[in-house]
């Protein structure tokens, strides 16, 4: 197991204060919990982490990330640290592998949470057991890599999920994100609040291996895990990333330098927290 210093990056506004708008997750769209670690095309997809043997051997691999404490963080995410956007439970995964599991923990955020929205990413060709709980998301990203042997049926999707987003993105080249070394911001982290299976934190989807973490829910408190993954994110979303930025972000060839509109309405306020950033 790693052991890993806590190192806090300190972010800079334009009136001199850590964080004059405060409840930092306000402006994150998604919450997400990779709710297993399989995916049926994990095999098909070489180029894709999930299976990557890199993939967890940096981070903490503890026990899978309790029901109980999923329900825990994302009460706590709506009531302490202001998030109002959807709750998603991919990664490098696919979700409806673990079918049971992610019903349960929907279950659970439900009576813990008031309100909570659901997003659901997904590969698209396993059809669910029960998919009437498909009708519990407020929408459903289904990406179609268009695979003979693995098809997908978009009109039971449609039938049965309100609103589905069907995207073609081709796998990329995130097995190796190591590039010039330079400080041209990235927004990419008010995208998504990352926690894997095992319970690291991640900066975003493109730091697959965690080197970027601030630490893991199952042994840090969840205070620290916020104000570090906050400072880190204003470190390096302003106008340039500050010296002090990690070294996966400084180095990363894929950085977004615009923000992500997957939910419209966290994103309109992000643009203004953003432009408060120096």
């Amino acid at each position: 197991m790693r052991s890993k210093p806590f190192i806090h990056y300190d972010p800079i506004y334009e009136d001199g204060s850590n964080d004059p708008r405060g409840e930092p997750m306000k402006y994150t769209g998604y919450l997400i919990f990779e709710i297993c670690k399989t995916c049926n095309l994990g095999d098909v997809h070489t180029v894709c982490p999930n299976k990557h043997p890199e993939r967890f051997s940096r981070l903490e691999q503890l026990k899978t990330l309790p029901i109980p404490q999923i329900a825990r963080i994302a009460k706590e995410m709506h009531e302490q640290y202001g998030f109002r956007g959807r709750i998603g439970f991919h990664y490098y995964n696919e979700p409806l592998m673990a079918e049971k599991r992610l019903w349960s923990a929907m279950d659970a955020i439900d009576a813990a949470v008031d309100g909570a929205r659901y997003t659901l990413w997904t590969n698209g060709t396993r059809w669910p057991k029960q998919p009437d709980n498909l009708k519990r998301f407020d929408e459903v990203h289904l990406t179609d890599y268009r695979l003979p042997e693995f098809p997908v049926d978009l009109e039971a999707w449609r039938g049965v999920v309100p609103k589905v987003n069907v995207h073609h993105w081709p796998l990329d080249g995130r097995l190796n994100l190591a590039g010039q070394r330079l400080h041209h911001p990235c927004r990419r982290m008010f995208t998504e609040f990352v926690i894997d299976y095992f319970g690291n934190v991640h900066l975003c989807c493109y730091d697959w291996q965690g080197l970027g973490s601030p630490g893991n829910v199952q042994t840090t408190p969840l205070d620290m895990l916020v104000g570090e993954w906050q400072s880190i994110r204003d470190t390096i979303s302003g106008t340039a990333m500050r010296d002090g930025a990690p070294d996966v972000c400084l180095t990363c060839n894929m950085r977004s330098t615009g923000l992500t509109r997957f939910v419209p309405e966290i994103a309109e306020e992000s643009d203004d927290y953003v432009r408060g950033l120096t």
